[in-house]
């Protein structure tokens, strides 16, 4: 199924180029073409998203309040899951029926002589702008600053968990690293894929907000004392 699909989109990439006359800018609008074709999916994850995140600073509160009992933290949870009406797995689905195209789009980009020899920034898209080719061409190194730093901004608008964040520090080194190992018409897809996918963001989501904690609730005693206290002055 994926050497199907991967065929069709390279009719569709085939066809941008006749009109193009560049891979560069085929690659970039076909995955523009992909992105829109598949928003409507896109859009009902980061709803879900969205409709989690809303829900973040309750959670904070709740596993605050149950960290020594993991099993009534479950029950709170799903039970401040089911009073909203979210459904956390319903972001799955959608993101799971995109990776055959995803994964066909990955295969495409990775056959060889798929480009017939054009370059990018004096670089072959078939070639991997590894470091010794950088220093022979310094411009490439564009390609995993790229990479890297489009990766980072993904990161710091969807990833809204200072823990999650933490957890993820290291990704955009990784990812610029691994776009010294693959093709850079590769690179190009991915940093186009993601740079569209912080505008999809911005567009449904919006900018993010840091997660804040209720502070704690006073005991009822000192409460009715500090009102009491009030009425009499």
């Amino acid at each position: 199924m994926i050497e199907a699909i991967a065929t069709t989109l390279n009719v569709g990439l085939q066809a941008i180029y006749g009109v193009t006359h560049s891979y560069s800018l085929a690659i970039v609008t076909l995955t523009l073409a992909i992105k829109v074709v598949l928003h409507p999916l896109t859009r009902k994850q980061l709803n879900s998203m969205k409709a989690m995140q809303a829900l973040a600073p309750q959670m904070e509160v709740l596993r605050r309040k149950y960290k020594e009992d993991p099993r009534q933290l479950n029950a709170e949870v799903m039970n401040l899951y089911k009073a909203n009406k979210v459904n956390p797995f319903s972001g799955c689905l959608p993101m799971l029926a995109q990776l055959p195209v995803l994964w066909a789009l990955f295969a495409l980009l990775r056959r060889p002589n798929l480009f017939g020899g054009e370059t990018f920034l004096g670089v072959a898209l078939e070639a991997h702008p590894t470091f010794a080719v950088i220093g022979e061409f310094p411009l490439i190194a564009m390609i995993p600053l790229l990479s890297g730093a489009s990766t980072y901004m993904q990161q710091r608008l969807s990833i809204t968990d200072p823990q999650q964040a933490r957890m993820f520090v290291f990704m955009p080194f990784l990812i610029a690293w691994f776009s010294t190992q693959f093709p850079v018409g590769m690179s190009l897809y991915w940093i186009s894929s993601t740079f569209i996918y912080i505008a999809e963001y911005l567009i449904v989501v919006g900018l993010p907000k840091k997660i804040g904690v209720a502070p704690p609730r006073k005991p009822r005693a000192q409460t009715a004392k500090a009102a009491k206290k009030g009425s009499g002055d």
